[in-house]
């Protein structure tokens, strides 16, 4: 090889490594940009929430945010789970899980969940501790609902 050829190969592995390095480093920024707009729409459901509560003395349904989440276009709260039927009236409200949404990234942002707990407070928590901390949290007649509807869910989405 002359002195040319091994020019040529050095800036094509160098454009090769810069362009792989650009396209990687952007995957993961759209991973942290997901991510915390879905943390800033949660707190905007939150303030919602509490905004209701403070007017009507209750959660609101879950129809209500529904339509709220429709109304801010709030796309990157995906799957959300609302638990305000399952709450009992005394729980505490710093560590109350009142709603949350999983997300699942790939690359250097960890997957996990968007929780909102019952005092208004927006956090993000790695799979595994949330699991556990739901699992304290969840009672029989709440998992049986939960297993019912995904079962329905699984036969709905068979018939035709």
């Amino acid at each position: 090889m002359n002195k040319q050829q091994k020019k040529l190969v050095v800036h094509t592995i160098m454009v090769a490594a810069l362009t792989l390095t650009v396209v990687v480093g952007f995957a993961n920024i759209k991973n942290v940009i997901n991510r915390s707009e879905s943390m800033r729409a949660m707190e905007l459901l939150g303030k919602e929430i509490l905004r209701h509560r403070k007017n009507y003395g209750s959660l609101p349904p879950e129809y209500y945010l529904k339509q709220f989440t429709d109304a801010i276009g709030a796309v990157r709260i995906t799957n959300l789970h609302y638990r305000a039927a399952w709450i009992e009236f005394g729980a505490e409200p710093e560590t109350t899980v009142l709603a949350h949404s999983q997300k699942n990234y790939r690359g250097f942002t960890k997957s996990g969940y968007v929780v909102l707990w019952l005092n208004g407070k927006v956090e993000w928590i790695g799979k595994k501790q949330f699991e556990q901390t739901l699992e304290r949290q969840q009672k029989q007649q709440e998992l049986q609902w939960i297993q019912e509807h995904l079962q329905k869910g699984k036969d709905s989405s068979v018939q035709y």
